[in-house]
Formats: C-alpha cells, structure tokens, sequence
C-alpha cells in the first residue's frame, strides 16, 4: 500500500489586541476547523489557482469580538509567507477572472456600478475645492483593484493613482498600478478604499501610514461589508462576510468610524449627490441618503484636519 504524501499545512499567526482600540479583552464568538462543514464546502466551491484545501487539513480559525469597541474580527490569520502564497497562487489571475465572471455582468448592474464611481467622483470634487483651488483632483486609490475607479477618475481630469498588492489584479488591469504604498510619492487631495480594510492584517496601521499621503482638509473614503448581526459561518452570506481567508476583518457603522477616528480622520456627512434623468431615481437616492442617518452604512466619508 502506498503512502500518501504529506502536505505542508499552512502556518498562521495569533491577533490578540484588537485591531481597533488594541485592547486584549476579547470574547470569542465562534471557531472550528477549515475542515468543517459547510466551510469547506464553501471554500471548495470557489475558484482557486492553487487549491488551498490540502494546506488547511489541521487549521482552525476563531472569529473574536473586542468587549471594549465591539470590533469584531478573526484572530488567526496567515503569516507572511502564506499569505503571499495566497496572493501569488491561490488567487491566481484565472482564478480571479472565475470569481469575477459569477459577479451579475447584466448592463443594468454595470451602469449601477459606473453611477456609482460618477457620485463618488462628484462629492469627491465638491469635498476638495478647498483645498486644491482650481488644481485637478489628487486621488489615491488603495487596493484598487483592476483599476475601474481610476479609468473613471480619469475621465473627470483627476490625476488618479491606484496601488493593489494582487498580481492578478495588477496583470489584468487596463491602468497602470503600483503593487506598494511604498512606490507613492507626493499628497493627495483624496484617499479611497473600496472593500479593502476587511482584507488588511493590520487596518489601523494601514490608515495611520496613509495619513501623511493625505493633504490637509482632504478625504478619505471608506467602504467595506456590513458585517451587523454576523458571527458564525453557517450561511454562504455569512461566509462572504466573514470568510476567514479574505474578510478576516468584520466591520459595521460603527466599528468603521472609530477606527478611522483612532487612525486621526473626522467622520463627515456625505453630501447627497444624483447622477441621472429619471425623478424616480432622484428620489430614491434622496431617501436613501436620508435613511443613512440610521447609522447602518459601511460607506463612510472622512476628513484630514
């Protein structure tokens, strides 16, 4: 009878200060194997490079929440190495256009999307007028992505600067991205992250070393998942917000404003702003941006004072 061959099993490192206020007080809200179902259902289900499964066979994972800012988060999460791994092999280009190719591609989801680059660009200008004069807007976008924000930016006159540590993303791009904030010069009259702080190791330190790229008076935009009411894996929604490989950071209303005020950004009001023909859409977007004010949006403007 032959052997099976044993496979290397994926290394991870221990967050135990939170994320967010760095305190060690923490409650565990769920944990179990990789292993598991329906976990690992979910996980094989999605497209990979490289199957990450055979490396996973004794990982565990523990989803935590902070009892003194609620944040919540995974505790255990790749180190360097595996998590370069996952970036250069796991989610290989292939695998990222398979995972973007279930995304609805209908034209009406397009042109919702595109709708909403174009408010963001438009409350973006508005927001900056103070500080740039009549100079074209200075943005940065952080984890962007194949850049679709940028080509949008563009078209406005932005001098529009994107940075995405994916090759796969980076490879596929129609714009030119730097793979590291590192490759950045200069300041920026606004700073976007578009689903990008649910992905970082360490989110506060990424807005904190992004606040000096920011000008004064300038705004960043946040935008991640709304995780209210998560904290287990058991449904597919729930794994795509809190996937344990991915999202291993879980944030609400909330949580998303003070970790930003912590990193030194004021949370701003946005301004309404409508990009259409149609009354009933001018409408829509008006209640909308009204029902805000419930203090449930994961999209969230701020501002460098």
């Amino acid at each position: 009878m032959s052997k099976l061959k044993t496979v290397e099993q994926a290394q991870f490192i221990e967050r135990n200060h939170c994320i967010n206020c760095n305190s060690e007080k923490l409650a565990e809200l769920s944990a179990g194997h990789y292993t598991d179902k329906p976990l690992v259902d979910f996980l094989s289900a999605d497209p990979w490079g490289e199957d990450p499964l055979p490396y996973l066979q004794t990982a565990t994972w523990s989803l935590v929440r902070c009892n003194e800012c609620t944040q919540i988060y995974h505790r255990r999460i790749l180190n360097e190495e595996w998590n370069e791994r996952r970036f250069s092999q796991w989610m290989s280009a292939e695998a990222i256009q398979k995972f973007e190719s279930r995304r609805d591609h209908t034209f009406s989801r397009k042109f919702e999307v595109g709708l909403g680059y174009v408010e963001h660009a438009l409350r973006i200008e508005q927001l900056t007028r103070h500080v740039r004069g009549d100079s074209s807007v200075r943005l940065l976008d952080f984890g962007c992505g194949f850049g679709h924000f940028l080509q949008s930016c563009s078209l406005f006159g932005f001098t529009a600067v994107g940075v995405d540590r994916s090759i796969g993303r980076r490879s596929a791009a129609a714009v030119e991205i730097m793979p590291s904030l590192g490759e950045v010069s200069g300041t920026f009259h606004a700073i976007t992250l578009f689903e990008v702080l649910e992905h970082l190791d360490h989110p506060r330190q990424m807005l904190e070393a992004l606040f000096p790229y920011l000008a004064p008076g300038g705004i960043l935009v946040l935008e991640t998942p709304d995780c209210t009411g998560a904290t287990s894996i058991e449904t597919e929604h729930e794994y795509r917000v809190l996937h344990p490989l991915e999202h291993i950071n879980c944030f609400t209303h909330q949580t998303l404003k003070s970790i930003a005020k912590r990193a030194g950004y004021d949370w701003i009001d946005r301004p309404p702003v409508v990009a259409s023909s149609e009354w009933n859409r001018i409408a829509k977007r008006t209640a909308k941006h009204l029902l805000r004010r419930d203090g449930r949006s994961t999209q969230l403007y701020f501002k460098k004072h």
